[in-house]
């Protein structure tokens, strides 16, 4: 029999994670898998409670939540030396970015998958800054883009608003809007130089980020590469106007708008630059950025 480990945050979505986890232990459990639950307590807490119970022989390891609940299973797990344990996901986020990569966030594709999926090995990306963040000293791991400038001033607006759903990241860019700033970026992709004054930069392992919105549509998993964007210094009307856009992922196409791809990065900004991975809040500039080709087992 399957043995399962669900970390599961049952607060994610608005409290919806507490019903699609009742609803997952019941097709669990009605085709024949034990699966044991570790709840999130509070903020942070499976970074602190996860990595011990890591080493129980488990068949799979499920993320239940949304993506941040997954960034610090993934960091529990890669932090583990030979850690090999296929990973899922069972979305019950309010952007739920990375699940739309896998079946558009749909909860019979994630209970399959794990039911009789395959693992498929994906790339990560792994991301230290200068100086160490909290409770990541060895740098942190994210899947889907790490993201410094106007895009982690509306990640961090985004908190504020999460009790409007996906509607958190339109009004986190409303109130964004008003703070716009540029900033001196010194980026150094695969040795080379670039120096631009920039509202932002967004690097990117997945094609979405921040829910619906289609930021990289040229990324894949499995390339060993990442997308880096950077948005040239523009003004409030001309972000605003090019802003719905995102959504289908036309906006690759804005002149102001460069993507560089590469597997090795180093950032550089002035004024200093706080990151923001997977949707989370962890240091600041300057950070270095690798990919990691296949790096994570993962039931797709």
């Amino acid at each position: 029999m399957k043995r399962i480990l669900l970390a599961a945050n049952p607060h994610a979505g608005l409290g919806r994670g507490r019903k699609v986890l009742a609803r997952s232990l019941r097709i669990l459990q009605q085709r024949g898998v034990a699966a044991e639950v570790l709840i999130s307590e509070c903020e942070g807490h499976l970074l602190r409670a996860l990595p011990r119970r890591l080493l129980e022989g488990w068949d799979q390891i499920v993320a239940l939540g949304g993506d941040g609940t997954l960034f610090q299973v993934i960091n529990c797990c890669l932090q583990q030396p030979g850690f090999d344990t296929p990973l899922a996901l069972i979305p019950a986020g309010t952007g739920n970015s990375f699940a739309r990569e896998l079946a558009g966030a749909a909860l019979p594709a994630a209970w399959e998958g794990i039911l009789s999926g395959e693992p498929t090995r994906i790339d990560v990306l792994h991301c230290l800054p200068q100086t160490p963040a909290p409770d990541f000293p060895a740098g942190y791991y994210c899947l889907t883009a790490l993201g410094l400038g106007f895009v982690s001033d509306v990640t961090r607006n985004a908190l504020h608003f999460k009790r409007f759903g996906v509607l958190a990241y339109v009004l986190a860019v409303m109130k964004s809007l008003a703070k716009l700033t540029a900033a001196h970026l010194r980026l150094q992709l695969d040795g080379r130089l670039i120096e631009r004054e920039g509202v932002f930069v967004i690097v990117c392992n997945s094609r979405f980020a921040g829910g619906l919105m289609k930021i990289a549509p040229g990324a894949r998993l499995d390339d060993g590469l990442m997308e880096v964007l950077v948005l040239h210094k523009v003004n409030r009307r001309t972000l605003l106007r090019a802003f719905p856009s995102v959504f289908k992922g036309t906006h690759v196409h804005h002149p102001n708008l460069e993507i560089f791809s590469g597997r090795s990065l180093q950032i550089a900004a002035e004024p200093v630059q706080v990151l923001t991975p997977d949707g989370e809040v962890a240091g600041c500039t300057p950070v270095s950025v690798t990919i990691q080709p296949q790096k994570l087992p993962f039931l797709l």
